[in-house]
């Protein structure tokens, strides 16, 4: 397993029932490389990035979502130059549908979620 990383732009999220099951299907069946799995305090796997051919995928555990027919993708735009506070206060200000506040997460990112105009979520994510 490689370093933790996150690529620079967008990243695709699947949401899945079982991040073991589902990480160990891409890297062992799809072939898929893995770059982290990432837990919990209590060893709950709740996120897993893999990558094939330069195409980097984030896994994340969210059964309820799992089962619909592309009804839960969303994506993840890392920002390196932006800063979150400021921009999550930007969106807010222009009445942009905010589904999860600012916060500081356990994994050390700071991150918030919107619901753009079609309805898909982005998450918006910094290192603190």
């Amino acid at each position: 397993m490689e370093e933790q990383q996150f690529p620079k732009g967008i990243l695709p999220v699947l949401p899945v029932a079982n991040i073991d099951e589902t990480a160990d299907y891409y890297v062992n069946t799809l072939g898929f490389v893995e770059h982290f799995r990432q837990k919990t305090p209590e060893g709950l796997s709740v996120n897993a990035q893999v990558s094939f051919e330069g195409s980097t995928l984030m896994l994340n555990l969210n059964p309820e979502k799992a089962g619909l027919e592309g009804g839960g993708v969303y994506f993840w735009v890392r920002l390196y130059e932006t800063n979150v506070d400021e921009y999550f206060e930007k969106l807010k200000n222009a009445g942009v549908k905010i589904v999860e506040p600012i916060k500081d997460q356990f994994w050390g990112d700071r991150s918030f979620t919107i619901k753009d105009y079609n309805n898909f979520f982005i998450a918006f994510n910094q290192k603190v």
